[in-house]
């Protein structure tokens, strides 16, 4: 690796995970001397006040604190990005990179009269779609310029050797909280009959409401290598999402098919360089019942055949999504927004 600059301080800020987190291992191109900070609640005071995150103001003004010649900012979500923000505009102009611009829902009143005057100010958003660069464009009024999107990027999620359940019989499952139609799976179910076994890991409140049939095993708060061990032994990964504007999903996708892993899912925008052209991925449109539930027997049925074509693309998705991608992405800021700020 060589390194093309001297002396850069990359200062980064995420809203909901620690401060060593893996973005700081980038491998990028310029020499940079990370400042981990973390918008986690840090004490007493931090976890105990309801209805505002002051750890996440706490940790983007000690990023604007740390903040001057030579160093640039980097902040995850929406919320951390536009807390951030605000407070740099009283240092100058320290360039800023707001990273996992993503929103279940659309903010709309007040809060999104808030963004609007925040994210102006911000030289970079980066989305993980392209649909979401239009999106995002048009209801903050930002020019879509300004929205640069990547794909997400990991590595295979951690298994461990047991699953934990004592399911007997073949069965599918369903990951995921955020933007999943929950209710279109358990008519799905009813429709699979006592047969066939479906596994939900989701959120307590995901489901709340809904009648959960008995061929249904329901999983909540279980650790990250315990869900992904249900997956490997299973026939196959469901994800219904919402709509075709649901912006969700990505995650659980990336994870499947870094594992291999056969997948159902239903057409949304935001997902379409994840699942087009893959063989093992299997689509119908959201709130399709009949149509789903086919995919799902079809996944059923066919297991052997589907598991072994997702297995034989496994490499060629690492590719896609390694995190490279990622060092590329903030080399190219670097290079913009930073060096050219230097000159």
């Amino acid at each position: 690796m060589t390194s093309v600059s001297q002396g850069l301080t990359a200062i980064n800020v995420p809203d909901l995970s620690p401060a060593d987190d893996a973005f700081t291992q980038l491998r990028t191109r310029h020499a940079l001397r990370w400042v981990g900070l973390s918008g986690q609640p840090a004490n007493a005071l931090e976890r105990g006040i309801r209805g505002v995150r002051l750890s996440r103001y706490r940790a983007a003004a000690q990023a604007a604190l740390r903040a001057g010649p030579g160093s640039f900012v980097i902040s995850h979500l929406p919320l951390m990005t536009a807390a951030v923000a605000h407070l740099l505009r009283l240092r100058g102009d320290v360039p800023h990179l707001g990273f996992a611009f993503n929103f279940t829902r659309l903010p709309m009143g007040r809060r999104l009269q808030y963004l609007r005057g925040a994210l102006r100010h911000v030289d970079q958003m980066v989305v993980f779609s392209r649909y979401e660069q239009g999106l995002y464009a048009e209801h903050f009024g930002i020019e879509r310029e300004r929205f640069q999107s990547v794909i997400w990027t990991q590595g295979p999620p951690p298994v461990q050797a047991e699953t934990g359940l004592n399911e007997v019989s073949p069965y599918l499952c369903a990951i995921g909280g955020e933007g999943r139609d929950f209710a279109l799976l358990m008519q799905v179910a009813r429709r699979l009959g006592p047969a066939m076994r479906v596994v939900v890991v989701a959120r307590p409140q995901s489901l709340a409401g809904l009648q959960v049939p008995d061929n249904v095993t329901v999983l909540t708060n279980i650790p990250l290598a315990q869900t992904w061990a249900i997956a490997r032994d299973s026939c196959g990964v469901l994800v219904p999402l919402l709509s075709r504007e649901t912006c969700c999903g990505q995650i659980t996708l990336v994870s499947a098919k870094l594992l291999g892993l056969p997948l159902a899912t239903t057409r949304a925008h935001a997902t379409r360089e994840y699942v087009e052209g893959r063989a093992a991925v299997l689509e119908c449109e959201p709130g399709d019942v009949a149509g789903f539930a086919d995919l799902a027997r079809r996944m059923y049925e066919e297991a052997a055949s589907l598991r072994a074509v997702a297995q034989s693309q496994k490499s060629a998705e690492q590719a896609i999504h390694d995190r490279q991608h990622w060092a590329g992405l903030v080399d190219a800021f670097i290079e913009r927004h930073v060096l050219n700020l230097s000159r």
